[in-house]
This record gives structure tokens, C-alpha cells and sequence, in this order.
């Protein structure tokens, strides 16, 4: 095994567990919401699940480009693969939400208030080609509020294809790919670029040894949850995520449309969060690569099937919600949360292997 394949491992291998834990936080928030987290934040977990998404999208980056390595001069089979695995989970996702919000509303329609199910194959087949964040568009798939990052993601993906082609036209697919996310999903491209840059240096071998000069014992994603501790109580923090907020609102008042910044609006300290990610990365792949141990296998599982546990869970526990289940003492709260994941792992299991026949179907309507 060569030298950067040993520290790309080393990275996933980290990426294992935050993949879990960021997938926790964005639980953590809408339990909050809904009444189930046996505890209080104050507000802060809206935020910090926002920032969870961004660490996402820098995870994304630089796993993608591993895909994009092994299919480089062939656009077609990368997207094959990449959009396989957002279908084998976000066909079902998307149906579950609908089938779940037509129960949960016949019980309390105070809890679903601002979703229309009014021509919902519309919707459907709106969101099933992820243009839910494009331009003036920016509204959940029904209630499926994390939803709206694969409106970015897919778009991502996209782009990179283009950038992986050989045709002479590719400058011209570039440009329009870009023209079509439109500027909202623009705004966030850097964060997940950073991701991918970040592959790109250590595939090349260009991280510096002394990126990781600290004492062993001081691991990096210490460093990365003390500075983001510093960052998240610094005035700094707020006064760009207010900054965004006045940008949007002056949008809206100087366009004729809605163009509203959206999910956004806080890109300013966006991009602050994907440096700090992407520095994360760098340097836990300037360790010593080859004393890293191997994730455990349940860590494996769980960080496979977390991107199920971030798309099926708000649908599930407002349902619950919507049976009277939240708010009932610390114990059924706790129970609900736990059993959600459960049910969303159960459901990534059940899904994940139709990506096969979702690759090859692509494959087969790309060739048509």
C-alpha cells in the first residue's frame, strides 16, 4: 500500500466517527425542537447542527474525490456511483416522509403546518431531481426538513463530473452546471471544494509533517472541538451570522423575486467552519500513518448507515411527536430517540443494498 493511500485510510478511518457524531447533533437539535431532549440548550444546537452540516459537506468532498480517482475520464460511472447511493436512500426517504405526514396530520395538523401535500407527485419528482435549493427555490421535501442538503450535494456531485470529463465541451459544462445550481448552492461550494482540496494534498503527498506538532496525546479532533468551543462564543461568531442574515434581507428587498439566501444565509461563518474541518484533516493525515489502528466494526456500521440516520429521522420522531409521545418525563424521551435511530439505521440496512440496481440503471439510461 502506497504512502497515500495509508494516509487517506488513516483519514477515513477518523471520519468514521465524526460522520457518527455529526449525524447525532442534527438528532439532537430536532429532538430539542419536538420536545424530546430530556434537556435544554438554549439555542445552541441550532446553530451547531447547521455547522454539522457543513462538516458534512467537507467529509463529502474529500470522500468523494476518492470515487472521482477511481473514475477519472469517466463522468458517467461517477455519477452512476455517487447518485446510486443518494437514490438507494432518498427514493424511500422521500415516500416514507409523504405516507408518515399524511398519518401524523390526521392527528395533530398543528405539527404540519407548513408542508403541502396538495399535488404531491409534483413534489416528488421536484425533489427527486434535487432542485429544492436552486435559485428561488428553497422549501422541505414535506417534512423532511434535513432534506435540503442533498439540494446542494447533488449539485456538487454534478460539477465534479463535469471537471472529470475529457470533452472539448467541458468548460462549457462547467459553466452551465454552475449556472444551474444557482447562487444559494454557489455560496456553499467552497466548503465542500475545501474537502476536496484537502484530498488532492494528501493523495499528492503534500502535507507537511509539522502540521502535527503537537503532543501525541493532543489528538486533532481535540484541538478542532476546543477551537470550534472558542469560535462558538466569540462575538465574531454572531456578528457573521447576522451579517449573512441582513445580506439575504437586502437581496430580497433589491430583486423582484424571493431570492432569499436560505440555508445560506450564514456562509460567511461557513466558510470559517470547512477551514477548520479541512485543517482537521490535514492533520490527522500528517500522523504517523502507519500505527492507525482500524475503526471498529460497529463504528463502520454506524458511520455507513449514519447518512440514514440524518435523512429518515425528523419524519419519525414528529410522527411521534404527533401521537402525544414527546415531552412525557426524561425516560420515554430518551426511549424515543433511541429507538428512531434505531428504526433509521434499520431502514438505511433495508435500502442500501438496492444501490447495485440503482447504479445499473443509471448506467443503462446514460448509455440510451
Amino acid at each position: 500500500m502506497s504512502e497515500a493511500l495509508r494516509r487517506h485510510k488513516r483519514v477515513f478511518t477518523a471520519l468514521d466517527r465524526w460522520r457518527i457524531a455529526l449525524a447525532l447533533i442534527v438528532v439532537a437539535l430536532h429532538a430539542e425542537q419536538l420536545g424530546f431532549l430530556p434537556f435544554g440548550t438554549g439555542g445552541a444546537l441550532h446553530y451547531m447542527a447547521h455547522d454539522a452540516v457543513i462538516g458534512f459537506f467537507v467529509i463529502s468532498g474529500y470522500s468523494v474525490m476518492q470515487s472521482g480517482s477511481e473514475h477519472r475520464g469517466n463522468p458517467t460511472a461517477f455519477l452512476a456511483a455517487r447518485y446510486s447511493r443518494l437514490y438507494s436512500l432518498v427514493v424511500p426517504a422521500l415516500l416514507i416522509t409523504l405516507c408518515l405526514d399524511l398519518i401524523g396530520k390526521t392527528l395533530r395538523p398543528d405539527l404540519y403546518p407548513l408542508w403541502i401535500y396538495r399535488k404531491w407527485w409534483l413534489h416528488l419528482g421536484f425533489h427527486g431531481v434535487f432542485l429544492g435549493e436552486t435559485w428561488t427555490n428553497s422549501f422541505a421535501a414535506f417534512s423532511n426538513i434535513p432534506y435540503w442538503s442533498l439540494g446542494y450535494e447533488a449539485w456538487f456531485y454534478l460539477l465534479l463530473a463535469a471537471t472529470l470529463g475529457t470533452s472539448r465541451y467541458r468548460s462549457f459544462q462547467i459553466g452551465l452546471v454552475l449556472l444551474l445550481m444557482g447562487p444559494r448552492v454557489m455560496l456553499l461550494l467552497p466548503c465542500w471544494a475545501l474537502g476536496a482540496w484537502a484530498w488532492q494534498r494528501v493523495d499528492a503527498r503534500r502535507v507537511h509533517p509539522g502540521v502535527n506538532s503537537w503532543p501525541p496525546w493532543l489528538s486533532p479532533a481535540v484541538v478542532l472541538l476546543a477551537a470550534y468551543g472558542l469560535w462558538f462564543i466569540s462575538p465574531i461568531y454572531e456578528w457573521l451570522h447576522q451579517a449573512g442574515q441582513g445580506l439575504s434581507g437586502a437581496i430580497v428587498q433589491a430583486t423582484d423575486v424571493s431570492m432569499r439566501l436560505s440555508n445560506s444565509r450564514y456562509f460567511l461563518s461557513d466558510w470559517v467552519i470547512a477551514a477548520g474541518f479541512t485543517a482537521m484533516i490535514l492533520t490527522i493525515a500528517a500522523g504517523d500513518a502507519e500505527n492507525s489502528p482500524p475503526s471498529p466494526p460497529w463504528v463502520r456500521s454506524l458511520a455507513f448507515h449514519s447518512f440514514g440516520i440524518y435523512l429518515f429521522h425528523y419524519p419519525i420522531l414528529l410522527l411521534a411527536a404527533a401521537c402525544g409521545l414527546s415531552a412525557r418525563g426524561r425516560f420515554v424521551d430518551t426511549l424515543c430517540i433511541l429507538a428512531t435511530v434505531a428504526i433509521c439505521v434499520g431502514l438505511s440496512a433495508l435500502f442500501s443494498p438496492t444501490r447495485r440496481a440503482w447504479q445499473s440503471l443509471l448506467m443503462v439510461r446514460a448509455r440510451a
